[in-house]
């Protein structure tokens, strides 16, 4: 197949580069970093922003697939919401302008439901209790992409047995309790809202779960639909590498067509 994977510079876009070029199909990457001079056997580079729509529609012309791993940014800031969610409309134009045959596209979690008629990022837990739960190989990692030392703090209590392996850390609850904003998770929600009932493209949006992060795969993924999926009353996780396995087997087989879903790791891996 000929796959575009737009953001394939980043870490979830690498992972899912490296795996399709394993699998024998052709990449075009799509990164504003892109560089020509780093192609390679299976993949072809270009560089072009999603908010630059006449370029987009230019590059996503011919392929089999589209990936969608844009991120607008993982700071606290309004502007990651308008990135993202502005991002999104122009890449939908674009797509359909190059008549696209399937776009996948990678969200967040904060759109998938807990409960009938109540999405994450409204479950009156959010954020205390989610931040809390989290394991320390998740908060050293939020840590990393956040700038943020607080977090590596929090997991150092995980990891000394401060806080029992599953239970929620009150001072972590304290310290993300005023974060009524999350730019990235709430434009991630609004992309939702651009592709739900519509039926002019052929798409698919990909949920990851709470606690998506690197690590080592198990080369094996649960899927559900809207819902997310917890484990003994814990929000799932994936690692890095399975996520890459599930979006190339959806990208392959192409089974959750105008579907909102969602992935976790199996039930006897870590998180």
């Amino acid at each position: 197949m000929q796959i575009a994977v737009i953001g394939h510079t980043g870490m979830g876009g690498k992972a899912l580069t490296d795996l399709f070029i394993t699998r024998g199909h052709q990449v075009t990457g799509i990164s504003r970093s892109a560089k020509p001079d780093a192609d390679r056997k299976g993949l072809t580079n270009v560089a072009a922003d999603v908010f630059d729509t006449d370029r987009m529609t230019e590059v996503l012309g011919g392929h089999d697939a589209v990936v969608s791993m844009y991120s607008g940014g993982h700071e606290v800031d309004l502007e990651v919401y308008y990135r993202q969610a502005e991002g999104t409309r122009r890449l939908i134009k674009a797509f359909r302008q190059a008549q696209g045959r399937y776009l996948l596209y990678v969200g967040g979690a904060a759109s998938l439901y807990v409960k009938p008629d109540v999405q994450m990022f409204d479950d009156e837990r959010f954020p205390s209790w989610y931040f809390g739960i989290m394991p320390a190989e998740h908060l050293h990692w939020l840590a990393e992409i956040t700038g943020i030392g607080f977090f590596h703090d929090a997991a150092k209590r995980k990891e000394n047995g401060t806080i029992a392996p599953g239970h929620t850390d009150l001072e972590l609850e304290e310290f993300v309790s005023g974060w009524g904003r999350v730019p990235l998770l709430e434009g991630c929600r609004m992309a939702l809202d651009l592709f739900e009932g519509r039926t002019d493209f052929a798409w698919s949006f990909l949920s990851p779960p709470w606690l998506y992060r690197p690590g080592p795969g198990t080369g094996h993924y649960r899927t559900g639909v809207d819902y997310m999926i917890f484990d003994e009353g814990i929000p799932s996780g994936i690692a890095l590498p399975d996520l890459a396995l599930a979006v190339a087997d959806e990208v392959e087989r192409q089974e959750f067509s105008h579907r909102h879903w969602t992935v976790a790791g199996p039930l006897d891996a870590k998180g």
